[in-house]
């Protein structure tokens, strides 16, 4: 017997999940008493301790490749997901088409401003039009935390959850598409240029459609065990979650999708516990963290002008849009102007969307990545604030209906 066969080798070899739970424990205590004493969204402790803590901070936890938490984000986002799909009833537009006309309206105006302001600064088209892409996206993480963490209710919030979702699939399609745009200017081949997008919406919107079936079954049996079914169904959001990832399909797409389609065919929405329990709500919190140890603020550095031009007249669209078809959509200016504001958020859909971009093109990783992931860690921090604001404004958070 040796020294080394009971002794730990020096210097000691640390698993990346043993920092990931250590900033687990520091974020809840610090975001517990932000929210205690200075009455601050959880979500921003959450964020803003794993960017203090990690590569982009004080450095005090190394950097996690992106393979060792990927898994994590997309559960935690494929709960989140799935829970939004579940609450937006797409009925809604065909009874008010003018909102699905805002929806569409924000979306190309966001496109539109931001791929307009890229070519200004003289980035290529195809990759002005990628970047754009991405920045349609609200953050679904942000809004569905921020509205169960407020109890918001009422036609502001109700209208954030639909455009919120619409958003995320206008954002993975239109990637899509404008990534096999840059895939053709390598001078791949047009069966690999059209095919990609085409298997990945496709097959999305299957293994969707069979979430949703299998999950009406289940709660045809399961419905009146509440803690059961709650249990089954985070199996069954883990398991699409990772077929989506081994079959190279969207999982935003589809646990997405399939929480629309679950909501469609039922007349009333499914009542779950917020994130489907204790398990699903330490798995939101710890895709936050993540989120803020991926942190790279590079971006900011190198091209602090661009930054500051992408949010801002991304954020400005968003909110003209919808001022725009606010009177006929049915909402007053007030209410509009929440709602524009409550839309700016960027979180995990548009990192998962620019990291994925930069695996397959190295020089937009460095390049237009960056500036994205500073957009995102800007937009994420100050998300919490700006929803919780605007939902505020609007009057239908609980402490303003009170007063």
């Amino acid at each position: 017997m040796t020294w080394s066969d009971y002794l730990p080798f020096w210097p000691f070899v640390v698993s990346p999940a043993l920092w990931l739970a250590l900033t687990l424990v520091i974020a809840v205590l610090v975001s517990e008493t932000m929210v205690r004493y200075l009455r601050l969204p959880r979500i921003v402790g959450y964020i803003g301790i794993g960017l203090l803590l990690g590569p982009g901070g004080l450095s005090l936890i190394p950097h996690v490749p992106a393979a060792e938490w990927r898994l994590v984000v997309d559960l935690a986002l494929g709960i989140l997901l799935f829970e939004l799909g579940s609450r937006v009833n797409l009925r809604w537009l065909k009874a008010n088409p003018w909102i699905a006309g805002t929806s569409l309206l924000e979306a190309l105006a966001t496109f539109a401003a931001v791929f307009s302001l890229l070519t200004w600064f003289d980035v290529p088209g195809v990759a002005a039009a990628v970047t754009a892409t991405i920045t349609i996206a609200t953050s679904p993480a942000i809004i569905v935390r921020m509205v169960t963490e407020s109890r918001a209710q009422g036609q502001v919030t109700d209208r954030l959850l639909l455009m919120t979702a619409l958003n995320c699939i206008y954002a993975v399609t239109f990637h899509k598409l404008a990534v096999a745009g840059m895939h053709g200017e390598t001078g791949a081949g047009f069966i690999h240029t059209v095919l990609p997008p085409l298997y990945l919406l496709g097959g999305s919107a299957l293994l969707a459609w069979l979430f949703g079936i299998t999950f009406e079954r289940i709660h045809h049996h399961l419905g009146q065990h509440e803690e059961t079914f709650s249990f089954v169904l985070f199996g069954m959001i883990a398991f699409a979650t990772i077929m989506a990832a081994t079959l190279k399909l969207s999982p935003v797409l589809v646990l997405l999708a399939a929480g629309l389609i679950t909501r469609f065919r039922r007349r009333r929405a499914p009542t779950f516990p917020p994130h489907f329990g204790s398990a699903g709500a330490v798995l939101v919190v710890l895709m936050f963290i993540a989120n803020g140890l991926a942190a790279d603020l590079a971006g900011l550095r190198d091209s602090f002008l661009l930054v500051l031009l992408v949010i801002t007249v991304r954020g400005i669209a968003k909110i003209l849009a919808v001022l725009a078809l606010a009177n006929y959509s049915g909402i007053g200016v007030r209410q509009a102007l929440a709602l524009g504001v409550g839309l700016m958020p960027m979180s995990s859909v548009a990192l998962l969307l620019t990291l994925d971009t930069g695996t397959f093109f190295p020089g937009f990783a460095s390049g237009l990545g960056l500036m994205l992931m500073s957009c995102i860690v800007i937009l994420e921090l100050a998300g919490p604030f700006l929803v919780q604001g605007a939902l505020h404004k609007a009057g239908e958070t609980p402490e303003v209906k009170r007063t």
